[in-house]
């Protein structure tokens, strides 16, 4: 891969933030909206790490950027008047440390489950806001708030804080462009695509989603900061369920499996408000029929709409099926680890007396397996006898009743599946069980990956 092309999403960032003002400015809008639209595009591809990337559907995203517009304009206010960058700090850290905590009884529930549980925290919060006058001002808001000179800059003219706002989205798409390029971002994908197998492969996946769900607020925190400095004040409003609703609109709109998807998203949005909104009030109706004809007509949003435009005029490369490149070297050499290998002595993988029932069906009872290396076993039996049952128990897919599982004599008992597979056992399925949306090169490296000691590496 080129240089150019492996940069151009980053190139493609830095000449819309070069560019953005002045194009906005001619077509009648103003440099609030620029910045508003950089804003947005930040919020929105911090929401696309959970609902893009993950594939956990957050109603509840708003909630962050709202209480990170709290806290830092009470910090400016109460405890560091006169100071930007401690508040916006201590508003990023709080949000930070209350999505680790969120998340964490959150995702304990899985697919639309979780979603309102998002949706309810939203509205729970926004009630509390709304309501708690003293802290929050209530439906007056908090106002106050201000940009001071810091290192001989003012920030609190427009053109600069724009280029700071500007300079910190640029800086957000770089570590979130390297974050998606990792082997961890490489997994948020696997889970999106195959929960199950990834477990199976050995990746504890609770752990990555409550990492996902943290990064994803914390960036969303940062451009509620940002907003709260850019209109000096702080209110309820972001915290609602229609907040949360339309920065989920923007992703989708967008595009949830592109980089910048969303920030087109945030960018469509701000300009179809702003013009529509001139001619009624009731652009939002007009706005939800348009989100509405994106999920039924074109899924991928507004970057899969230019896909399919320029599929046309792109070259195509049609090549020989992958066989016919195949070549077999009759000489050669088994790897180290496989030559050097002896037959180790007594059972490798050893299970006692393993039970287990499902209400008043008990689908195992008893079962006793002993495997040693380099053996080859079959469990036959008719339908309803337990094999795939006898499997899920070795596997960890369930965890027994009753009876004990060892490897290497070591007890794997009550393991989650991924542990047992890092303790040695693998696991295929009787139907074939792969990450579908990815490539076969992705599915492999995935696996690997997983015996690797940089599989946890965000970065790198």
């Amino acid at each position: 891969m080129s240089a150019m092309r492996k940069y151009s999403p980053l190139v493609v960032v830095a000449a819309t933030l070069l560019l953005l003002p002045f194009a906005l400015i001619p077509a009648g809008l103003t440099l609030t909206t620029a910045t508003d639209v950089v804003i947005f595009a930040i919020a929105c591809m911090g929401l696309n790490i959970l609902v893009g990337h993950t594939g956990l559907v957050s109603f509840g995203h708003g909630a962050f950027f709202g209480l990170a517009g709290y806290a830092a304009a009470l910090a400016q206010r109460h405890w560091f008047p006169g100071d930007i960058v401690i508040p916006a700090l201590f508003a990023v850290g709080s949000v930070m440390l209350f999505a680790l905590l969120a998340g964490f009884l959150i995702l304990r529930r899985r697919g639309v489950y979780f979603s309102l549980l998002t949706l309810a925290l939203s509205a729970m919060l926004f009630a509390i806001a709304f309501r708690w006058t003293a802290l929050t001002g209530g439906e007056s808001g908090l106002g106050g708030v201000t940009r001071p000179v810091l290192l001989g800059v003012d920030l609190g003219r427009p053109w600069v804080y724009y280029w700071a706002v500007a300079a910190t989205g640029m800086m957000l798409a770089y570590l979130l462009w390297r974050f998606h390029r990792s082997p961890v971002g490489s997994v948020l994908v696997a889970i999106r695509e195959n929960e199950e197998r990834a477990r199976f492969i050995g990746y504890p996946t609770d752990r990555y989603k409550l990492f996902a769900f943290t990064a994803s607020a914390t960036v969303t925190a940062l451009a509620g900061t940002l907003a709260v400095f850019h209109h000096r004040f702080a209110s309820a409003d972001p915290i609602s369920v229609t907040f949360s609703g339309e920065l989920l609109a923007m992703v989708v709109i967008g595009g949830m499996r592109s980089f910048l998807g969303p920030a087109l998203g945030a960018l469509f949005f701000i300009l179809f408000r702003e013009f529509l909104s001139i001619w009624t009030p009731n652009w939002l109706l007009f706005f939800g029929l348009l989100f509405v004809g994106f999920i039924v007509f074109s899924p991928t949003g507004l970057v899969g709409v230019a896909a399919r435009l320029a599929a046309p005029f792109r070259k195509r490369t049609v090549g020989a099926s992958a066989m016919a490149g195949r070549t077999i070297a009759r000489d050669a050499i088994l790897p180290a680890v496989l030559a050097n290998r002896r037959g180790a002595a007594g059972p490798v993988l050893t299970a006692r007396e393993l039970g287990k029932s499902f209400g008043g069906i008990r689908a195992v009872a008893n079962v006793d397996i002993q495997i040693s290396d380099r053996t080859l076993h079959a469990l036959i039996g008719p339908n309803g006898a337990g094999k795939t049952t006898a499997f899920n128990l070795l596997s960890g897919r369930f965890a027994p009743d009753t009876g004990f599982i060892t490897v290497a004599g070591r007890s794997v008992t009550g393991f989650a599946p991924e542990d047992i597979t890092r303790a040695g056992v693998g696991r295929s399925f009787q139907i074939t069980n792969l990450f579908g949306g990815l490539a076969v090169e992705e599915n492999m490296r995935l696996a690997v990956q997983a015996r690797h000691r940089k599989r946890v590496a965000w970065w790198s």
